[in-house]
């Protein structure tokens, strides 16, 4: 009895956090302290959160290129009482050195940051360029990765290695350096969200697109730009369940049925009425297809 009421509590709670009664502010607040690992192979700081690691497995959450690992809040939130949680900061974000690497050595990071905190199995979430890296692990770890989310992503932009660096990622640097972090903030989410209605989202999005810094641009830039998912593809074996926004305008629908005909285990799910950022536009049903898909 004690459990199940438990369980009605923090479904009823949740429900207050996905009506986005509480104000964003105070879901950001509670948000787990950040980690440091020391990475030696190309002695980087990664910075990472995690909340309730003695559970056994725990989801692993990878952020997009307007995100930082603050862009979980409302998945630990809605986990904490049900699985381990572990958001890592990729290079150049959050409080993680910036560093021109591919998405390849980055998986390699991953691993090791989860080998040093005795994670030997996980259950995986990506988003946009998270959800690249996401491809990567899975395909690299198959004995780490237990099932694999793909949220709002794509195979990689395919530029030669060398390349410099892509047109729209210069013109972001320029803005970077003009702008006030605010003012950075709140184009960075007009930008993938036009005509975004739900302010407390609207803030929510852009406090943590603020803290983007010209490392950022570059670092995530570069990994992405040079990525191609394509031969990796056929070695990721895991249950795979791709997720679009129906009003994803930065991702097409093209774009996520290629990557589904390439994954031998995938099946794609559309949440309607979102767009690129799923998982705080309509937290209840993102949060719902990961835990079911997860069971």
């Amino acid at each position: 009895m004690a459990t199940g009421f438990s369980h009605k509590m923090t479904s009823n709670r949740q429900i207050i956090c996905n009506c986005i009664w509480l104000n964003f502010k105070e879901i950001l607040s509670q948000l787990p302290d950040l980690s440091i690992f020391k990475e030696n192979n190309h002695n980087l700081k990664i910075s990472y959160r995690y909340q309730n690691l003695n559970q056994e497995v725990p989801i692993l959450f990878l952020h997009g290129f307007n995100g930082n690992s603050k862009s979980w809040a409302y998945q630990f939130d809605y986990f904490k009482n049900k699985r381990s949680v572990i958001a890592i900061d990729a290079p150049g974000f959050g409080q993680s050195d910036p560093a021109d690497l591919d998405m390849l050595s980055i998986s390699h990071i991953v691993n090791d940051l989860l080998k040093s905190i005795n994670v030997v199995k996980c259950d995986l979430v990506g988003h946009s360029m998270g959800g690249m890296l996401s491809q990567i692990i899975a395909s690299q770890y198959n004995n780490l990765v237990n099932k694999v989310i793909l949220s709002c992503t794509h195979k990689g932009y395919a530029f030669p290695k060398g390349s410099p660096l892509k047109e729209a990622y210069r013109l972001r640097l320029e803005q970077r350096k003009k702008m006030s972090d605010k003012e950075f903030g709140q184009l960075r989410i007009q930008k993938i969200l036009p005509g975004f209605k739900n302010k407390e989202i609207f803030n929510f999005l852009s406090s943590i697109s603020e803290e983007i810094t010209e490392g950022s641009i570059k670092s995530g830039g570069m990994a992405m730009q040079t990525l191609d998912t394509t031969d990796y593809l056929s070695n990721l074996k895991q249950d795979c369940l791709i997720l679009k926004g129906s009003k994803d305008i930065v991702v097409s629908k093209e774009r996520s049925y290629e990557l589904e005909k390439l994954l031998k285990y995938a099946k794609i799910k559309e949440i309607p009425n979102v767009g690129h950022a799923p998982y705080c536009e309509d937290a209840k049903s993102f949060n719902a297809e990961v835990e079911n898909f997860f069971q």
